[in-house]
């Protein structure tokens, strides 16, 4: 069967001497594999989250396409010359690796992803990127948290929730700085709220231990670890 699709290439693996594995998010039929015989030979640059076009033959009873013809979709000016973008592209597909592999066809969430790389590509404003990226791709996944109150001053982490009242511990955010903040990340408010960098980094640290809570093995630590010493110094 030829087939063609638009994807955004999550992960490339060398497969033999010339050819490569490439894992795709799909707009048509969600997470996709495919080999791309001779890659290696043909030494054709491809971009980590780059927006493909992706002409292929299948198998019905094969796991894997084999990709006749790759082409892209779209082509940035700068997201891959600039080293924070650089960064904040590996910080993207860190997070969609771990969770878009069993991900079925979904539009919405294509078109998000698609449209925070060009918003990527155009934005100066680095350090405010990761935070709202992935709150705003969690609520996609289904992990929006609940808002018991509107003037909701603590966010429970375990419960998945913006209340009044909790009963404490490790995981209750009771910073009303910090708990506005995070809100915000997660519903943009028309004005926007002052932060600096430690408002971001601890706001960032925070929703990853939400989503590590919720997302069975999410782990960002190495990321992480590269984020704080490059956007949070």
């Amino acid at each position: 069967m030829k087939a063609k699709e638009l994807g955004l290439l999550l992960d490339k693996q060398a497969y033999s001497e010339s050819s490569m594995i490439l894992h795709f998010y799909t707009l048509e039929r969600g997470f996709q594999s495919f080999i791309f015989k001779g890659a290696l030979k043909k030494r054709k640059a491809l971009n980590q989250l780059g927006l493909y076009e992706i002409n292929y033959f299948k198998r019905p009873e094969s796991d894997l396409g084999i990709v006749n013809q790759l082409d892209f979709a779209w082509t940035p000016q700068t997201l891959y010359e600039r080293p924070q973008k650089v960064l904040l592209v590996f910080f993207m597909t860190d997070i969609l690796q771990q969770t878009l592999r069993h991900q079925g066809p979904d539009a919405k969430l294509f078109y998000f992803i698609r449209d925070q790389l060009v918003h990527l590509e155009t934005t100066d404003t680095e350090r405010k990127f990761p935070t709202q990226f992935l709150a705003q791709y969690l609520m996609l996944l289904g992990y929006a948290p609940l808002v018991e109150e509107e003037q909701a001053a603590i966010f429970d982490l375990q419960k998945g929730s913006f209340c009044l009242a909790s009963q404490g511990g490790a995981t209750c955010i009771q910073d009303p700085v910090l708990v506005r903040f995070l809100k915000a990340q997660f519903w943009p408010l028309s004005t926007e709220l002052p932060a600096n960098s430690v408002l971001y980094k601890e706001a960032l640290h925070i929703l990853i231990q939400y989503a590590q809570i919720h997302l069975s093995g999410f782990e960002l630590e190495k990321t992480m670890e590269i984020l704080h010493d490059t956007l949070y110094e």
